[in-house]
């Protein structure tokens, strides 16, 4: 049973990245189906709209299915914050002399306009920490729990039918 649980905490994080990817994506293939992918406002709309409202909107829902037995879950707000971060020095690589040089630019780039990008990186994963915050899943009681028992339940209940 311990083994299962230990399982579903790694799918759990894994499955909170792989689903903002898809949500990044899904976002990029709406833009290029209506045609607006060439219309430098609209651009620049729907990645405010991604970042700035959809991404805290999906911090908040992903928050609630965690796993982790405290009262928040620090790996799980820390998750996309630090796919962003990670994601623009990848971006970046494709700009420059490679990897420390990324880094540095990255870095720069976040600390400019007082540390705003760095503001809402942190400010991110704050707000993660806050909609992770659950009394019952300490308890083992949160909605992930109790579908996590429902899942162990039918398959138990199939194995000793079978």
């Amino acid at each position: 049973m311990k083994k299962k649980h230990v399982i579903f905490h790694f799918l759990y994080y894994i499955l909170t990245i792989v689903v903002y990817m898809a949500f990044f994506y899904a976002a990029s293939l709406i833009l290029d189906l209506t045609g607006e992918a060439d219309n430098l406002g609209a651009v620049i709309a729907v990645t405010y709209g991604v970042l700035f409202v959809m991404t805290p909107v999906l911090v908040a829902v992903l928050m609630r299915f965690s796993l982790f037995r405290w009262y928040v879950d620090p790996i799980a707000a820390a998750e996309i914050p630090l796919f962003l971060y990670v994601g623009m020095i990848f971006n970046q690589m494709k700009r420059s002399d490679g990897l420390r040089s990324a880094f540095r630019m990255v870095n720069n780039d976040l600390g400019d306009d007082g540390g705003m990008g760095w503001l809402f990186l942190v400010g991110l994963f704050v707000f993660g920490l806050v909609m992770s915050l659950s009394f019952s899943r300490k308890n083992g009681q949160s909605i992930s729990y109790r579908l996590l028992s429902k899942i162990t339940k039918t398959s138990r209940e199939d194995s000793a039918q079978g």
